[in-house]
């Protein structure tokens, strides 16, 4: 029995550590803890396709940054440093950023309404550039987007403004248009590794992996061992099936970070990409033992316990899954208990249920029920018990006429007592199910043929065969068709 584990990894955004440097001009440095998170949105440029977790941010380090001297200089000085890229200021807007700068760290509300009176259409676009990075930080990022928009009108070659503006839409979600303001920033000279970073990732979200992946090699040039870029190119490499070059770059970052489960788990997608189940298990186990491990991993890691041929291991699994899945899914221990039970683990299969049972207090919809009832019935079948498990399955099909698996047991079981007549009619009506057309004929003709009857058993194997054509099938169909042969003749 083949089970098919492939982990869907869910990779989606993350942001990692601050990136202050790039944003040592933005004019805008909270002191209050309210914009801290806001904050995060331009120092945390690591942002990365989410893998497993997200990491928070860290913002110590920038709390001391209005007091930095050499900051203050720069914030007061700058305009003129790259006319090109950087709107001037008159000496009546200077005071105004004078008296900004405290007001800033001691009142952020006051600060905006100081710049709204002071905005005109005549007025320096920095001044629009300094109120959109406050806005930022207020966490109103719809009117941070129309004041960074406002300034850029005002001075169409602001670089700063293109870049802040193109971060603020990645925290929007509008990726397309915020991969337009970031290049717009490299066309204007703002070459940074991290705006490179943000155009990767960008791409990976767009899914144009091939474009991601090389944004985020660029960046790599300007901060080799930058983990963020790293972890971007093997999520590039991992969606583009590059399931070999992906293990190794997981490996460095494993070695960097051993204790990131995602980067365990990325790794575990790889190598079931290359076919190495066995090593994506051994990944699985590190977050087991990390107790990082949610119900989906170990799922899956059962699911490659069940292929090896190790069902103790599987079970274990299987049942810790089920209880650490704190959404109280019904539908995964269920397939976990048929799959137990369709190796030949009854007892270990019987044991889930009994966990399932008492996990949901025997709260289940009708079809879950039955599906349970059905599995109780075929261990019950394993272990002697015949009546009681044909009652049960009798049951079912009377509440549920299309449950195939109850339909070919009870064809089965009638089928070994000599009762002819109501095996077949079971084993006809799981032949009008689609899903189960297939399996049902070739059983039928398999217990006609135990019964000598060659020639009906003929037809049953050739249509399952004309539906689904299999290499067994047709060799078993060509010795019924001589058997038959023999019998006429």
């Amino acid at each position: 029995m083949e089970i098919q584990p492939g982990y869907e990894g869910r990779q989606k955004g993350r942001r990692q550590e601050n990136s202050t440097l790039l944003f040592r001009k933005t004019m805008m440095i909270p002191t209050n803890k309210k914009g801290r998170g806001a904050l995060g949105l331009l120092l945390a440029l690591g942002l990365l396709a989410p893998a497993l977790g997200q990491a928070q941010p860290s913002f110590a380090s920038t709390m001391q940054f209005w007091k930095d001297p050499e900051f203050i200089n720069k914030f007061m000085a700058s305009y003129g440093v790259k006319s090109e890229v950087e709107p001037k200021i008159n000496a009546e807007e200077k005071e105004l950023f004078d008296e900004l700068i405290p007001q800033i760290q001691a009142d952020p509300t006051q600060a905006v309404v100081m710049l709204i009176e002071a905005i005109t259409p005549e007025s320096s676009a920095a001044l629009d550039f300094t109120l959109a990075n406050l806005y930022v930080q207020a966490n109103d990022y719809p009117k941070a987007v129309a004041q960074y928009r406002q300034a850029i009108r005002k001075f169409p070659d602001f670089q700063r403004a293109h870049m802040n503006l193109g971060v603020v839409l990645i925290q929007l979600n509008q990726h397309v248009e915020a991969q337009k303001e970031l290049v717009r920033t490299l066309e204007l000279g703002g070459e940074d590794g991290n705006i490179y970073g943000l155009i990767g990732y960008c791409h990976l979200i767009s899914e144009k992996y091939l474009s991601a992946e090389a944004a985020y090699r660029k960046a790599t040039l300007f901060s080799p061992d930058k983990l963020d870029w790293k972890l971007g190119i093997a999520q590039c490499q991992l969606q583009q099936q590059k399931y070999g070059e992906c293990v190794t770059l997981f490996g460095e970052l494993i070695q960097a970070k051993p204790d990131n489960a995602d980067y365990w788990l990325h790794q575990a997608n790889a190598y079931l990409g290359l076919a190495e189940a066995t090593k994506a298990a051994t990944n699985y186990e590190v977050v087991r033992r990390m107790g990082k491990a949610d119900a989906k991993v170990l799922n899956q890691l059962a699911d490659i316990y069940i292929n090896e041929g190790t069902y103790d291991l599987a079970f274990a699994a299987y049942h810790d899954a089920a209880a650490a899945d704190e959404g109280r899914e019904v539908a995964p221990p269920i397939r976990a208990a048929d799959i137990l039970i369709s190796v030949g683990e009854f007892d270990r299969g019987n044991s889930l249920l009994a966990q399932i049972r008492s996990i949901h207090k025997n709260q289940f919809n009708e079809a879950d029920r039955l599906k349970i009832l059905q599995l109780e019935a075929r261990v019950q079948l394993a272990n002697g018990e015949e009546a009681k498990a044909i009652k049960t399955l009798e049951q079912i099909v009377d509440k549920d006429p299309l449950d195939g698996e109850s339909l070919l047991l009870l064809a089965d079981y009638y089928g070994r007592n000599d009762n002819v007549e109501k095996a077949g009619l079971f084993y006809q009506r799981a032949e009008q199910l689609h899903d189960f057309e297939v399996r049902a004929k070739i059983t039928h003709a398999q217990f006609l043929v135990h019964r000598g009857q060659y020639a009906k058993a003929v037809p049953l194997l050739k249509s399952a065969q004309a539906k689904r054509p299999r290499d067994s099938v047709q060799r078993y169909l060509d010795q019924v068709v001589k058997l038959a042969r023999l019998a006429k003749g």
